[in-house]
């Protein structure tokens, strides 16, 4: 039998949407069910593989590399690649990917959702229901009455991929849309950041986290926003300073928020499990079945192609 190069996969899924690499490696994969292997069965496991498949979730930092003599490949199932160090990866050669479309549609859905859950309301009357305070309390009309998102101005923060399709879903529900980007532009509904941020009835961050846009969202730039304005965060937790967003919901500035992404998630600040105008989800903006198995199967066809010699789709590294 011919040796076959092992790529180890950090989480359980199902053999089909790893398709291109079948008759090309050994897949080692752990059963650990749903849960993606803790990082000492990953240093065990990745001592001679050739690549290694994660869901963007596996930090590939110096430690592992070391641990990894023979790793030449590794490919995030995943827009972001903050979880890579990149110089490292480049000192040893090792080649780097990502999927920067696959998870788009979901995520602007699951934006979309926070926005809606967040200004009707409908997460915490979810609550409200199930603890069964409804039918002690009876009808209290005026208590639940939200925003209603036509006429509201929606500001996103970033215009790439998932911003547009934000977009092109908040102009049906009758909202104006206006944005800003890190290179000033002509385009009619763009403004500088303090702009977007005074006219903003909500305001959506979705941008990648670089040096130029960590804590992003801070106490400075907070104080920008309208009073009773309400945030959402999709991008990753790091463009916040999560301390001055708590601060900024006690005081009343905002009226609300909604996050997919944490600043050490998964830590989360105790301060939100206390609030009911807060929205929490665990980093699922990408996680509809449809996508995920499209992202496993680019990033499976990014290490088949690696390989074969061939180029990759979405190379990371130059």
């Amino acid at each position: 039998m011919p040796y076959l190069p092992k790529v180890l996969v950090t989480v359980n899924i199902p053999r089909d949407h790893i398709a291109p690499l079948d008759g090309l490696a050994e897949i080692v994969m752990p059963d650990n069910g749903v849960a993606a292997a803790p990082r000492g069965q990953i240093l065990d496991l990745i001592t001679d593989c050739t690549a290694v498949l994660s869901q963007g979730e596996l930090r590939v930092d110096q430690e592992l590399i070391d641990a990894a003599p023979d790793l030449k490949m590794v490919a995030n199932i995943a827009m972001g690649i903050d979880n890579l160090d990149l110089a490292a990866l480049k000192d040893r050669g090792i080649q780097a990917s990502n999927t920067p479309d696959a998870f788009a549609e979901s995520t602007a859905d699951h934006t979309l959702g926070l926005m809606l859950s967040l200004t009707r309301r409908i997460a915490e009357g979810d609550r409200f229901v199930r603890t069964g305070e409804w039918e002690k309390t009876k009808m209290q009309p005026l208590r639940w009455e939200g925003s209603l998102a036509g006429g509201k101005t929606l500001g996103i923060i970033g215009y790439g991929r998932i911003a547009k399709m934000v977009e092109h879903r908040a102009i049906a529900f009758d909202m104006e849309v206006i944005h800003t980007r890190s290179r000033p532009s002509d385009h009619p509904n763009y403004r500088d950041l303090d702009k977007l941020l005074a006219e903003s009835d909500i305001v959506v961050v979705l941008v990648p986290h670089t040096p130029d846009t960590h804590q992003l969202i801070n106490a400075n730039t907070l104080g920008k926003m309208k009073p009773g304005a309400f945030f959402i965060n999709v991008a990753r937790g790091k463009v916040m300073d999560e301390a001055a967003v708590v601060s900024a919901l006690h005081s009343g500035h905002l009226a609300g928020a909604a996050f997919d992404v944490y600043e050490e998630e998964p830590l989360v600040s105790p301060e939100f499990f206390k609030m009911e105008n807060v929205v929490l989800t665990p980093h699922t903006g990408g996680a509809t079945k449809e996508q995920r198995k499209r992202g496993r199967l680019e990033g499976a066809e990014n290490v088949a192609r690696f390989l074969k010699g061939e180029p990759l789709l979405y190379p990371v590294l130059e």
